[in-house]
């Protein structure tokens, strides 16, 4: 997740979700009491409802960055089939990782100050705020949330009705503009739910140790083979899960990379979030799965798990507007939004430069788009766009870094997923151009990281060996870096001076720190090589590239330095389609 760091780089001044409009749809709890006696019906309700506790100190003014309480909207008028009794556990627990006042302490929330929560039961949603009560043509209601939350699954009686209310759901993200976390089952090996992974547009959230329902979609008549989940969270359940990469969804919004941009729209949101995911945790991460049939995620694990980090820096490197011309070079970190036309001759060009003695640890790039539904509801495939990544070299081929392997690591072309996802190590020097290209007019969301790093003894970045790399060496010596990737210019205002070694101090021994950690040769370790590797190049001014190009650079395409400083600085279902149980997840 890697919250903490982050958090060390802009202290008081990240974002927090505040004015971000927000909704919580959750299963109906019920939770009965036998009061210690053995006859049935002696028992008593103790818990029907579907709403957080509103009590809850999480919830209060208290330690709220605002010192506002929680505003609750019951959005389904008590529908809690009878007298609503108590508050759902299962609903304060997602309250408190996706909205809760008290970051990483008893809860996991990234967005406390998303002070206004619409609340939302399951099957009243459906009925009435999809509509599935209505006539086939009925569309479903308009909703002005950004980031929805759904940590329960189920199905109907007959996969038809599952159909419509998935074609409603999608039709509901991509016409509003949502976010959408939807939950998997909490079990292994299982079939994928069908409400609501099999959705299109929404995020689809697992769990990091894979205890969840995974592979691919199976819903005849909505597009079957898609990969799911699409990322996973480090949480014991699959709602918390959900429920915290919603509120990693908030805190972007909440950010000035993403307020007001073409960040916030929902396609591009989602591939910075799958962009940013990494994949170390996971040594079986593979885009093959059991039977060696190549898809663009890996079939338990997705995208990876998500990193708040990693996609926060994309929203800082800013858009980078791809030409159908002449490449678009883009910096390290960012993101595009634009409405692609079909064929190759349409297709939009981006070039990623890997400087001279340096290797692109990681280059990790995400296309997603939306499935296009109209009505009526209850026939009908959704429409979607066939979309492809390649990557070339400075010759004009595909980029295959390990050949024989089954996977073409340049290359993502599914015909059946909405996402495409190229993800290469150690990625030599050179040039390479990205090409994005597809079938049919439709707007897609683009998003990219690239980390290098090289040999060098500047630890600080600022073109000098000098003292102050003497002084990050010593301060780093004896500590094992488990990333050899630097940093450099921190505040990225193309100079590392002693603003960045502020920003670096606040920063301890972090994995993405390397460099600045003082491991000039990139093994990992700050040791006597390094001490070694300082002594022969102490004094000796270094190429301007390392400055501008060099570690996770976000020198293209990022605001003025005292502007970006600031931004741092500063659930199953029963009968027919009415009153129906839904699980938590």
């Amino acid at each position: 997740m890697n919250f903490t760091q982050l958090e060390n780089i802009l202290g008081a001044s990240a974002p927090n979700g505040a004015g971000v409009p927000v909704a919580l749809v959750e299963a109906l709890q019920t939770k009965w009491d036998d009061l210690g006696t053995p006859e049935p019906e002696d028992d008593v309700i103790i818990i029907r409802n579907y709403q957080p506790d509103p009590n809850a100190t999480q919830f209060l003014s208290g330690t709220d960055p605002l010192s506002q309480s929680v505003t609750f909207i019951d959005g389904s008028n008590n529908s809690c089939e009878g007298v609503c009794i108590g508050y759902s556990t299962h609903a304060t627990n997602q309250g408190q990782n996706f909205f809760g006042n008290t970051i990483f302490g008893n809860t996991t929330s990234l967005a406390p100050a998303a002070n206004v929560v619409t609340v939302y039961e399951a099957d009243d949603y459906l009925n009435k705020i999809l509509n599935m009560l209505g006539s086939n043509s009925t569309l479903p209601d308009a909703q002005n949330f950004r980031v929805q939350n759904h940590s329960w699954v189920g199905t109907y009686e007959n996969d038809s009705d599952d159909r419509e209310a998935l074609r409603r759901f999608d039709y509901a993200i991509d016409n509003n503009n949502i976010l959408a976390a939807v939950g998997l089952g909490n079990s292994v090996p299982s079939n994928l739910p069908n409400l609501l992974v099999h959705s299109y547009n929404a995020l689809a959230v697992g769990r990091m140790d894979g205890g969840h329902s995974s592979g691919h979609t199976v819903l005849s008549g909505y597009g079957t083979g898609r990969s799911k989940p699409d990322v996973v969270m480090p949480r014991l359940y699959t709602s918390s899960a959900t429920s915290s990469a919603s509120s990693i969804a908030t805190f972007l919004h909440s950010s000035s990379g993403v307020l007001g941009t073409d960040a916030a729209n929902s396609e591009t949101l989602k591939a910075i979030l799958m962009a940013g995911a990494t994949k170390d945790e996971f040594p079986s991460w593979s885009q093959l799965d059991a039977g060696s049939q190549w898809h663009p995620l890996d079939d338990t694990y997705g995208a990876g798990e998500l990193n708040v980090l990693n996609s926060y820096l994309m929203t800082v490197g800013g858009k980078a507007t791809g030409s159908t011309t002449t490449p678009t070079t883009v910096p390290s970190h960012g993101w595009d939004y634009q409405t692609i036309q079909p064929g190759i001759v349409n297709a939009l060009l981006y070039d990623f430069v890997v400087p001279a003695g340096s290797t692109a640890k990681e280059l990790s790039i995400v296309s997603s788009w939306n499935a296009q539904i109209s009505a009526p509801f209850n026939v009908g495939i959704p429409v979607v766009a066939d979309l492809n990544l390649e990557l070339v070299d400075s010759g004009g081929a595909t980029v295959d870094i390990t050949p024989g392997n089954g996977v073409v690591e340049g290359l993502s072309a599914s015909t059946v997923d909405n996402v495409e996802h190229i993800y290469i190590s150690d990625l030599p020097a050179g040039t390479y151009t990205l090409k994005v290209s597809s079938d049919s007019t439709h707007d897609f969301g683009l998003a990219w990281r690239m980390t290098t790093y090289s040999p060098t003894a500047d630890f600080n970045g600022d073109g000098l060996v000098s003292g102050a790399d003497l002084l990050a060496w010593q301060q780093g010596f004896g500590t094992t870096v488990l990333d050899p990737l630097g940093v450099g210019d921190l505040d990225s205002d193309s100079d590392i001076d002693e603003d960045d070694l502020d920003l670096f101090a606040l920063s301890g021994t972090l994995t993405n720190a390397a460099l600045g950690n003082g491991d000039a040769d990139g093994d990992g370790d700050v040791d006597a090589d390094d001490k070694m590797f300082f002594a022969q190049t102490y004094g000796a001014a270094l190429p301007s590239s390392s400055v501008l190009q060099g570690q996770t650079s976000l020198a293209a395409g990022v605001p003025e330095p005292s502007s970006l400083l600031s931004a741092i600085l500063g659930f199953f279902l029963w009968g027919s389609c009415q009153r129906r149980a839904w699980a938590s997840v």
